[in-house]
C-alpha cells in the first residue's frame, strides 16, 4: 500500500516537473519567437497584431545588412574582441597561477581585495576611467576596449581559475620541476591545459560580453568609421520611425555566432563553472 502510494506521488511529482519545465520554456522562447517573427514580417505588417507574419519576407536579412555598414561594424568588433579573448585568458589565468600557486606576503588580503571588486558596480568606475584615457590620448581609439584586457581579466575569472588550479595536486608541479621545468613552463605546459574546460568557459564569456558591449564602444568611440555592431544595430531606431523589421533582422544576424559558440561548447562551460564553485581553496 505505502508502495503504491509512493509511485503515485512521485508520478505527479515528475507530471508537475514537466509542466512546470514547459512553463518556463515557453516563456524563455516567446521573446526569441517574436524576434523571429518580427524579422520575417514585412512593413504593413510590423504593427499588426498577428504574431506571425501571413508573408515570410526573408529578403528583410539582406536588407539589414545593406541597411547599415554591416561588415565594417563587424571588422571593427573583431579588431577589439579578439585582443580581448587573447588578453582576459593569458592574464586571467596568469594572476590565478600565483594566487593558487605560490606563496607570499599578504596573499589572502590581495585575494579579497580582489573580489572585492566585484562588488564595484560598473557604473562607479566609468567616469574615472574615462578622465584617464581621455588625458592618454586614447579616446576615439580601441585602446580603451582592449588594453584593459591584458591587466588581470576581471576579478570573476580569476577568481573560477584559481578555484580550478587549487584543485589540481601540486604533485603534478613537483614531478615537473624533478625533470627541470620552471614556473614559467609548469603554467604554459602544464596548468594551461588542464584548465581548459574553465578557460574554454571564460572564453566564451569574455566572447559574449564584448561582441554585445553596447555602453563601451559608445563611450570611447565617436567616429561612425569605428562603431562596432552594437552600436550599428542603434542605427534602426529613428526619431520618429523605427525598422523592427530589419532591427530584429540584424540582431538575429549578430545572436547567429553566439548560438553557434555555445551549442558547440556548452558542455565545457557547464564542466567548467561546476568544476570551479565546487572546488574549496
Amino acid at each position: 500500500m505505502i508502495s503504491k502510494r509512493n509511485n503515485i506521488l512521485s508520478g505527479v511529482a515528475r507530471v508537475v516537473s514537466m509542466i512546470l519545465l514547459l512553463v518556463g520554456a515557453v516563456l524563455i522562447l516567446t521573446p526569441l519567437l517574436w524576434t523571429i517573427s518580427m524579422a520575417l514580417k514585412p512593413d504593413s505588417e510590423i504593427y499588426s497584431s498577428n504574431f506571425f507574419p501571413k508573408v515570410l519576407k526573408w529578403s528583410n536579412f539582406p536588407k539589414a545588412l545593406s541597411s547599415i555598414d554591416f561588415f565594417l561594424y563587424l571588422k571593427n568588433t573583431l579588431v577589439i574582441l579578439v585582443p580581448n579573448l587573447i588578453g582576459t585568458v593569458f592574464s586571467s589565468a596568469l594572476v590565478a597561477y600565483g594566487f593558487s600557486r605560490f606563496n607570499f606576503k599578504w596573499k589572502r588580503g590581495w585575494f579579497l581585495i580582489l573580489l572585492a571588486t566585484m562588488m564595484l558596480p560598473g557604473q562607479i568606475t566609468m567616469i574615472p576611467q574615462f578622465l584617464i584615457f581621455r588625458q592618454m590620448g586614447w579616446v576615439n581609439t580601441p585602446l580603451p576596449l582592449i588594453v584593459p584586457a591584458f591587466f588581470g581579466g576581471g576579478a570573476f575569472n580569476i577568481f573560477l581559475l584559481r578555484q580550478y588550479m587549487s584543485g589540481i595536486p601540486k604533485d603534478f608541479d613537483e614531478a615537473a620541476r624533478i625533470d627541470g621545468a620552471g614556473p614559467g613552463r609548469v603554467f604554459w605546459k602544464l596548468m594551461l591545459p588542464m584548465c581548459k574546460p574553465v578557460l574554454t568557459a571564460i572564453t566564451i564569456f569574455t566572447f559574449m560580453g564584448v561582441w554585445n558591449d553596447f555602453n563601451g564602444p559608445l563611450i570611447y568611440l565617436y567616429d561612425s568609421k569605428k562603431f562596432t555592431l552594437s552600436i550599428g544595430l542603434s542605427f534602426f531606431k529613428g526619431l520618429y520611425t523605427s525598422k523592427w523589421n530589419l532591427l530584429m533582422a540584424a540582431t538575429i544576424i549578430v545572436m547567429i555566432p553566439i548560438l553557434i559558440l555555445f551549442f558547440v561548447a556548452q558542455e565545457y562551460i557547464i564542466d567548467g563553472i561546476s568544476i570551479s564553485s565546487g572546488t574549496k581553496g
